[in-house]
């Protein structure tokens, strides 16, 4: 019952506390150069309407700045095109409570068009509207000062702040992963093969290739390192992979030539019965486990 609660809350996962302690100094950081300088060219109650949006923005930029939807290109264009059809919106209808939803409505659609969903971009086509003179006498001058001046600052602190830290490159193409996964068929799973499942798969994912990439490789590891971890090895033992039929095949661990990586960390064995019998081979301690799902005695009689 628990856990059917939470997977319909959709409780999010936990970071590391210096993770969120590195986001909190950098959103404040970058909404406190914001507010600064939007108060100064627009006073108070203008700062009052586009400061959220960019609030919004900051959540995005310094606590998910590897996300799809924290991306230069949707950051930039999904503030700059709502900015654009918030203040067309505000232009040409006259009645706030058609213009401010048409507003938002059509910046999610122009965002999907352009490839750029910034969910600040809504925010943004919003205050458009709702802002007050301070924001509609301004008309299409809202597009520069403050919604592209803003970006603009934020965009430079996300850059110069979240590269201090190797783990959260912004963006997110200039992270590097490494190579992790040990098994074969995840290191034969392509960049191109996860975009392409993506596209088919018609699902909107906040994730980058590399990083469904990398998630895919760790959660290989992972598995790797629990089969090794259940797995004890004795010289001279005798171990089943308990398949049926011809498939079935009993191996002796003859001799090993140890490393402190699992994966090559090599053993020699003989099959002593069944499929492959008479025939002697290596293989790593890790693919040894894998295939091993029993020790065996042999019989006294």
């Amino acid at each position: 019952m628990l856990n059917t609660l939470k997977r319909f809350w959709g409780f999010q996962n936990n970071v590391v506390v210096s993770e969120k302690v590195v986001a909190t100094i950098g959103g404040m950081l970058a909404i406190f150069l914001c507010f600064f300088l939007t108060t100064w060219l627009l006073g108070t109650e203008g700062a009052a309407a586009i400061l959220p949006s960019m609030g919004a923005s900051t959540v995005l930029l310094f606590a998910v700045p590897h996300g799809q939807l924290s991306t230069p290109w949707a950051f930039f264009a999904g503030n700059i095109l709502s900015a654009i059809v918030g203040v067309t919106s505000a232009q040409y209808i006259e009645n706030l409570f058609i213009a401010a939803p048409v507003a938002v409505s059509l910046s999610i659609f122009i965002m999907h068009l352009s490839r750029s969903l910034h969910p600040p971009g809504g925010a943004t086509a919003l205050a458009a509207v709702i802002g007050g003179s301070a924001i509609t006498d301004l008309s299409y001058w809202y597009v520069l000062t403050p919604t592209i001046i803003n970006c603009m600052i934020l965009f430079a602190v996300a850059i110069l702040f979240n590269n201090l830290f190797h783990w959260r490159r912004y963006p997110q193409s200039l992270m590097r992963y490494k190579g992790i996964g040990y098994n074969p068929d995840t290191r034969r799973i392509k960049m191109r093969h996860i975009h392409e499942a993506i596209n088919r798969s018609e699902l909107v994912i906040d994730a980058s290739d590399e990083q469904i990439k990398h998630i895919i490789d760790l959660a290989d590891t992972i598995l790797h390192e629990e089969l090794i971890a259940g797995f004890e090895l004795e010289m001279g033992a005798f171990y089943t992979n308990n398949q049926t039929g011809r498939l079935w095949s009993v191996r002796q661990v003859v001799d090993e030539r140890k490393h402190n990586s699992k994966h090559k960390y090599l053993l020699i064995y003989r099959v002593v019965e069944g499929d492959g019998k008479g025939f002697s081979d290596c293989c790593t301690y890790q693919e040894f486990a894998e295939w091993a799902k029993m020790k065996m005695t042999p019989s006294q009689v």
